[in-house]
């Protein structure tokens, strides 16, 4: 096997089909130097993190809450809050480029059938891989935005309330016409009203108008909360084992920070290995004399690690993977695909290139 780091273009450009999950099928026939070029998988770390940001505007007569209602917690300035709800953590296969083969075979002799994936992945030989489950090997971070919506106090305003005088005056007015609210809610709770409502669904319908109303007012007091949901990604690529990486950086003032804004606080990676097959052992005759490295259709024998997101000595979320990363490469040799009567094939993980099934 000659190892190169060659254009996975020449794959492509054999391609004899595409099908839906994106597997490519390269018959080597039909390619110019009857070879094959793929690349190994290693797997990358994406971290999903949703947070939710609370701003709550103070409410336009919060100074006569606890005078006209009794409330005693009413906020009297603005503020906005930021925590984090959930921490996700996904592996994703992208091609190795420092593994990248190219495997080249005789004309003359029955020649074998690749399937690929869009990246140049090696999925099967000689048999189609069936559904292959896409990766996004996007590196940059994305937003997921969603707002929930509140009523606003304006929409309810009586002409009373707004010809007030006076801010004071407006405070006890709109409190006075909370209190006319739960009264009528409580009348019709007791059925001390002069007309019910017609049936069930009627009656759920007024007692809805009723809080909506009571709510509007009350956010004249207690102030307007919206909270906005938002989710942002990161990738984390492990390469040795390491502690105390920071990802990103978050703050309970303005949330989501980059890895190297002090102003908020470090959320790390920890990486621990748990199985570390990088090492190769030497190939020996029968006399001890070492040979050359075999050649072949190359696979992984992947390792397995630890991945986790810790804050604050706390951890939020923690799993562990096969890593072809930390695997080192065998083969298999090209000859089983040969065969002319009965030819073997195989499948091979598309998460660590590790040899899944093999038909001799």
């Amino acid at each position: 096997m000659i190892k190169h780091f060659v254009s996975l273009m020449c794959v492509f450009a054999a391609a004899l089909t595409m099908q839906a999950q994106d597997v490519v099928k390269v018959a080597v026939g039909d390619t110019q130097d009857h070879g094959v070029t793929y690349s190994l998988p290693k797997t990358q770390i994406r971290v999903t993190v949703k947070a939710r940001c609370t701003t709550v505007k103070a409410g336009a007569y919060a100074q006569y809450a606890e005078k006209y209602l009794g409330l005693t917690d009413a906020l009297l300035d603005d503020k906005t809050e930021w925590s984090i709800s959930s921490v996700t953590l996904s592996p994703e296969a992208v091609a190795d480029t420092s593994r990248t083969f190219h495997i080249v075979f005789n004309e003359k002799m029955p020649l074998p059938t690749f399937y690929f994936d869009a990246e140049g992945r090696l999925l099967s030989i000689n048999r189609e891989p069936g559904a292959v489950k896409r990766s996004a090997a996007d590196e940059e971070t994305t937003d997921a935005v969603t707002e929930k919506k509140t009523v606003s106090a304006f929409n309810v305003m009586s002409e009373e309330l707004l010809k007030a005088g006076s801010k004071a005056k407006q405070a006890e007015i709109a409190a006075r016409q909370i209190f006319r609210i739960r009264e009528s809610r409580l009348n019709l709770l007791t059925g001390e009203v002069d007309k019910m409502p017609a049936d069930g669904a009627s009656f759920q319908i007024v007692m809805d108008n009723l809080k909506q109303q009571e709510d509007a007012y009350m956010q004249l007091f207690c102030g307007v909360t919206t909270e906005t949901e938002v989710e942002r990604e990161f990738i984390y690529m492990p390469m040795e084992e390491e502690q105390g990486v920071i990802l990103f950086r978050f703050s309970k003032h303005f949330g989501f920070a980059d890895a190297d804004d002090l102003s908020g606080e470090p959320y790390t990676v920890s990486l621990t290995l748990l199985e570390d097959n990088r090492k190769v052992a030497e190939r020996v005759d029968a006399k001890g004399k070492k040979l050359p490295p075999a050649t072949g259709i190359a696979h992984c024998v992947a390792g397995k690690a630890s991945v986790a997101l810790i804050h604050k000595g706390k951890t939020l979320a923690e799993d562990n993977w096969q890593m072809g990363q930390f695997g080192h490469v065998e083969n298999l040799d090209k000859m089983h695909f040969l065969n002319k009567k009965t030819p073997a094939s195989a499948l091979f993980n598309p998460m660590t290139g590790a040899v899944t099934l093999f038909n001799n």
